[in-house]
């Protein structure tokens, strides 16, 4: 692969589309000082409007499970597009993937669908407190479950104030009223002793105890041994319920997200990105008991583009993608992840190059190799400059994985994808050692 120099289109579409479109990005995320501009995405490629190819780790931060226009997908939603994009009225769809979702999520009984996961999550807020008859919510610093007012709180405080076991709240944006953080309570992650010393005092005014099973936003970090079920253990005794965010874990970590990977199952949980392979869909769904209370229309549950078909008709291809041979497609996407991970560590330890792969096989984070990493507090010691050096050096080499250091795995990347990324990483390692 040819080395990258400069990308003048992209720099060109960037300078006209801030002209309109405000900061020139449609998401924050994409905010970074050169972003790229793709022309098009084919398996586990993109090629950028000056004909640029990259090895895509980013996979659309993340949902594109599949690799870009996966021809089964592809094809389910070019059959419903000629029957219908949208009807304001019941679909077979909705059903049909009610039924594999049900089959495959440990904790689900019931499911509704709807856009985000940002949406997705704002529900099983509301339901947790109806359901409880208290209004508090335990989240944990340094974990993200969308942009929404109501729990965009302590995400990436910077620098984080309070105590490690005491974490200040704090509001992550302008426009947020600070009465938002009046039912929050935030706790350090992986320590499960504060956990319980909070419930103690105070499980009686706390509806719901919301967590990503493994803290992907921000340093790959995996709970300790024990802690996950500890959590199920302490929600249950207080009469909490426990939340799982699988928003990105979903159908990747196994069929049956981080619940099935950990042997843990909440009651209720949120899912998204890789359930429709690239399609704006998520859903949340969880115990029968819990989720009859939408069946029943005490928490409505609304949305004009709910059930859109034209997604609905990607999650079930793409469920049936996914759980073919009890779920080959997964596990062939984590032996790929293993393989990259592996050798990207052999090659940091081989040249002492200050970077370690963490977190799972599909999914991993670069970050330190001398941190400790238990909670936020040891993730925000991290050189942050030192990992988007890497990245734009990786980057020129036609690797493109997320500046913050993430690196997602699809069923589209094969050995020669990881030959390639593994080829690029060590010419970059020695091409820094030369120069420092």
């Amino acid at each position: 692969m040819a080395k990258i120099v400069n990308r003048p289109k992209s720099k060109k579409a960037f300078e006209r589309s801030r002209l309109t479109f405000a900061g020139g990005v449609g998401s924050a995320a994409r905010l970074v000082p050169e972003p790229l501009f793709i022309q098009s995405g084919k398996g586990s490629r993109v090629i950028d409007l000056d004909g640029n190819e990259y090895i895509d780790y980013v996979i659309a931060y993340g949902p594109l499970i599949l690799g870009h226009c996966p021809k089964a997908v592809e094809d389910a939603v070019i059959d419903q597009l000629h029957q219908g994009t949208m009807y304001g009225a019941s679909c077979e769809l909705e059903f049909m993937v009610s039924e594999e979702v049900v089959k495959m999520v440990p904790c689900i009984d019931l499911v509704r669908f709807t856009n985000s996961g940002s949406e997705a999550i704002h529900f099983v807020l509301r339901l947790a407190r109806a359901y409880t008859g208290r209004e508090k919510v335990v989240k944990f610093e340094g974990h993200y479950h969308g942009w929404l007012d109501n729990i965009f709180v302590s995400v990436k405080p910077s620098p984080p104030i309070g105590l490690s076991n005491a974490p200040w709240k704090m509001r992550e944006t302008a426009g947020q009223p600070e009465n938002v953080l009046e039912n929050l309570i935030i706790l350090p992650w992986n320590d499960l002793e504060v956990v319980e010393k909070t419930l103690k005092n105070y499980g009686h005014e706390i509806a719901a105890i919301i967590l990503e099973p493994i803290m992907f936003n921000n340093g790959g970090i995996v709970p300790q041994e024990g802690y996950l079920a500890g959590l199920r253990e302490l929600t249950e005794k207080y009469g909490v319920v426990l939340i799982f965010d699988e928003v990105v874990t979903g159908f990747r970590l196994a069929l049956g997200g981080a619940q099935e990977y950990f042997g843990v199952v909440p009651d209720l949980c949120v899912f998204g990105k890789g359930f429709a392979a690239g399609y704006p869909i998520s859903g949340f769904g969880g115990r029968r008991e819990i989720m009859e209370l939408v069946a029943t229309n005490e928490v409505p549950h609304m949305g004009t583009f709910n059930s859109n078909p034209l997604c609905l008709a990607a999650a079930l291809a793409t469920l049936k993608e996914l759980s073919k041979d009890n779920g080959r497609v997964i596990r062939y996407i984590s032996e790929m992840g293993a393989k990259l991970r592996t050798g990207l560590n052999r090659l940091f330890e081989k040249y002492s190059f200050p970077i370690k792969a963490a977190g799972s096989d599909s999914i991993f984070v670069l970050n330190s190799p001398v941190l400790n990493l238990r909670s936020y507090r040891d993730f925000v010691k991290l050189d942050f400059d030192f990992i988007h050096r890497f990245h734009e050096e990786m980057l020129s080499e036609g690797v493109w994985f997320m500046r913050r250091g993430n690196v997602m795995l699809s069923a589209a990347h094969n050995e020669e994808d990881i030959g390639q990324t593994l080829d690029a990483a060590e010419r970059v390692i020695k091409r820094w050692a030369a120069k420092n």
